[in-house]
């Protein structure tokens, strides 16, 4: 608990909101998406790994789920890897230790990563630098609640701190 309260602290104190952003693609995201005034959340009944989310959550990530027009969430990294259509897809993961660095090499620009509980514990943390840090991962945004990670080629390697 102590830790939670500490990492929520400092991610606070570094956090910015749309005018710290100069990525056109992430200034957008967050404009249009995130701070989009729009009180609908979604129903994911039938993803069990979004039941626990707590209404605040549900709130954030049906903001993601409508910005992007994801049609389908993945927790399975194999089968979100393999599907290679045209359309956004997000894989939802849980618990940060299931991603490993080397799958994250399979993925393109239509593929993004949420992480839930990037603050968790010290062990999580430290997982989701490991994974930011990762070439391919181009695109990642903290938003405390969530982080995440886009595989955008055409994009210079950013990331960004956000209040939601």
């Amino acid at each position: 608990m102590f830790y939670k309260t500490i990492s929520r602290l400092k991610f606070l104190l570094r956090a910015t909101n749309q005018h710290g952003v100069h990525s056109p693609f992430v200034y957008d995201f967050v404009t249009k998406g995130l701070y989009k005034k729009e009180n609908k959340v979604l129903d994911f009944k039938e993803y069990s790994a979004l039941k626990k989310l707590s209404k605040k959550e549900k709130k954030v990530f049906s903001k993601i789920v409508s910005y992007f027009k994801i049609d389908e969430i993945y927790s399975d990294f194999k089968t979100f890897s393999s599907n290679s259509d045209n359309n956004f897809k997000i894989l939802f993961i849980n618990l940060i230790g299931k991603i490993k660095i080397s799958e994250l090499n399979t993925l393109n620009s239509k593929h993004i990563i949420v992480v839930h509980g990037i603050y968790q514990q010290k062990e999580t943390t430290l997982k989701w630098r490991k994974i930011i840090k990762n070439k391919k991962a181009t695109v990642s945004i903290d938003l405390y609640y969530f982080g995440l990670i886009f595989f955008r080629k055409e994009q210079v390697k950013e990331h960004f701190n956000i209040r939601v």
